[in-house]
C-alpha cells in the first residue's frame, strides 16, 4: 500500500502589482491605499494596500474604501479608527493565503509591519492554521 501524502505547496504571486488579492487573477485592478491610523485602531502603525479586480471590488461595500474615521469611544475623542475596519479585516481573513500575504506582508509598512520573504510568511501562516 502507498501511504505517501500529497503536499500542496502554496506559493506567493508572481506579479503582485497587477494581482487581485481575492481571486488572484493577474488583471487590471483597483489599487486602494490604506493609511495607518493611531493608537487603538487595527491600522495603528500599519499602512498597506488592497488590489481588487472589478468583479471582486463589486462584491465589497464601496463605503469601506472611503476610510471614514470615527472616534474610539473607549479611548476618547483624540483616538480614531476607520468606520469599517472590522469589516475590512473580516474580508482579509477570507482571502486566499497569497492575498493575505500581499495585504499583511508584501505591501505592509509602518511600525507594526514585519516584512518577511513572501514564501516564509505563507509558510508561517500555514503552520499557525
Amino acid at each position: 500500500m502507498n501511504y505517501t501524502k500529497e503536499i500542496k505547496i502554496l506559493k506567493p504571486t508572481k506579479n503582485p502589482e497587477c494581482t487581485c488579492f481575492n481571486c488572484l487573477k493577474e488583471t487590471k485592478v483597483h489599487t486602494i491605499e490604506i493609511a495607518q491610523t493611531g493608537y487603538g485602531s487595527r491600522f495603528d502603525g500599519l499602512s498597506t494596500r488592497i488590489q481588487l479586480c472589478d468583479e471582486c471590488y463589486n462584491q465589497t461595500n464601496p463605503n469601506w474604501w472611503k476610510f471614514e474615521q470615527i472616534p474610539i469611544k473607549e479611548l476618547g475623542d483624540d483616538f480614531y479608527e476607520y468606520k469599517y475596519e472590522n469589516e475590512i479585516f473580516e474580508f482579509i481573513k477570507q482571502l486566499p493565503i497569497a492575498g493575505q500575504e500581499l495585504f499583511l506582508n508584501h505591501f505592509a509598512s509602518g511600525a507594526s509591519a514585519d516584512y518577511m520573504e513572501s514564501q516564509n510568511w505563507i509558510n508561517g501562516e500555514l503552520n499557525d492554521i
